[in-house]
């Protein structure tokens, strides 16, 4: 539990539900509302912050269903609703989500599911209210030439049911702006579908079996956004058989697709996966995410944001980077963009609770950490001889310890205390390359 209590607010017209929920979510540490009807709920929310609502879909007067069509139409509750009900068949429970609830539970209410509901609204909320800070932040106070062309063209694609395709290098945090598009035009929470092709089954088997599957997940969704990811992780064969079947698919629905592609640094280009829907579909918005270097001089800012985030959500020390840090991180190139930038700030704070991070905590963490967040040795390493773990340590060591310092070998050689022919054929004998890395 973090140390800023959520509001839940539980809106039922019976007086014995109510005292139950309140009582169990009390215990948890929420601090509860209560309503026994719509006109009582309606003040509460316009005089409390609300994070969560429990609405029950049958009571006198205006019902539950009626007041959550009110609320997504309006956009006045920004609250993620769970609705409950006693008689509700499954009908009601899809058509209730399909109007914007988040989830639905069944009375005579369950304590786990109870909990658990409570847990994943409030985590979801408390994950767009970061990426919500993040956007504002690229939008109107990062280097507005960086991110101009970007947000022009999410602007554009707002009222379009097109398909979308988000450009990026890894850890851009395409989904972040999958879902910025996504709320600008839909107020439901619960129409957002992300769709990892590459793990729609166990096993990779043959295209048929993952376009049923795929079928299976996109026949029941009305009106929202479909994330697809994962698609560059296909064999050709697949990616390509699967393309063919969005362009049978997508004129005939209503909703969103918004498809996530891979760029490098090396090449910003369409992979040639991907030309089949660009051919096929003239007017594709393709928006390209800047990588982090193209920003560098937001990092000192995006740092404070992570950092008080991350503080204020887990109940983490307030810290703050030295101007050495700040200064060196400034001119780091992130190889995993904002992604790492968030992975890294958040490993800091859990590590330790002193008030300044310098310099020597920072290349720590950036060492042991990969882009994403990985440890430092991915493989299994106990599974190696001597010479295989030693070889893949020393690999994993002089990429992280290159990325840091800009990949500058003599640099490099000065921080590993290397002499620089010695470092040369390292490097080469590892299979490093370097000549071409630099920023």
């Amino acid at each position: 539990m973090n140390d800023q209590q959520k509001t839940i607010l539980i809106i039922d017209d019976e007086p014995e539900i109510r005292n139950l929920m309140e009582e169990i979510l009390s215990e948890e540490g929420y601090k509860t509302l209560s309503a026994e009807s719509a006109q009582r709920a309606e003040h509460i929310i316009t005089n409390n912050q609300i994070d969560l609502v429990y609405l029950d879909i049958w009571m006198p007067g205006t019902d539950g269903v009626e007041l959550l069509k009110k609320w997504t139409k309006t956009n006045k509750l920004k609250a993620p609703i769970i609705m409950i009900s006693g008689h509700a068949t499954i009908k009601t429970a899809v058509e209730t989500t399909r109007l914007g609830a988040f989830d639905f539970i069944e009375k005579p209410l369950s304590i786990e599911k109870l909990l658990t509901s409570a847990e994943q609204a409030l985590s979801i909320k408390d994950e767009r209210d970061l990426d919500d800070k993040i956007i504002s932040f690229l939008k109107t106070k990062t280097n507005t030439n960086t991110y101009s062309d970007c947000f022009a063209s999410l602007d554009s694609a707002v009222d379009k049911n097109n398909l979308v395709c988000l450009r990026g290098e890894v850890g851009t945090e395409k989904e972040m702006f999958a879902k910025h598009l996504h709320h600008q035009q839909y107020n439901q929470k619960h129409n957002f579908v992300r769709v990892q092709l590459n793990l729609l089954l166990a096993e990779q088997r043959e295209s048929s079996a993952i376009i049923n599957e795929l079928i299976k997940t996109l026949e029941y969704l009305e009106e929202g956004t479909v994330y697809l990811s994962g698609l560059v992780n296909l064999e050709m064969e697949k990616q390509i058989n699967v393309q063919n079947f969005l362009i049978n698919w997508l004129p005939k629905q209503r909703n969103r697709y918004v498809l996530e592609m891979l760029s490098t640094k090396s090449k910003a280009s369409i992979p040639e996966g991907h030309k089949i829907l660009e051919q096929a579909f003239p007017d594709i918005v393709v928006i390209n995410l800047p990588p982090l270097r193209q920003h560098l001089q937001d990092v000192p800012d995006l740092l404070k944001i992570f950092a008080n985030y991350f503080a204020t959500q887990e109940d983490l020390s307030q810290r703050r980077f030295s101007l050495a840090a700040m200064n060196m991180l400034s001119k780091y190139a992130w190889p995993g963009n904002l992604k790492q930038l968030k992975n890294m700030v958040h490993t800091i704070l859990i590590r330790s609770n002193k008030e300044i991070i310098n310099i020597e905590e920072v290349e720590e963490t950036l060492t042991l950490q990969g882009p994403s967040g990985d440890l430092l040795v991915q493989n299994d390493i106990m599974s190696m001889t001597m010479t295989e773990a030693k070889k893949e340590f020393e690999k994993a060591f002089l990429l992280r310890q290159l990325e840091l310092v800009g990949w500058k070998v003599t640099e490099l050689a000065r921080r590993v205390d290397m002499e620089r022919t010695n470092l040369y054929r390292k490097l080469s004998s590892l299979g490093i390359e370097y000549k071409n890395k630099k920023q």
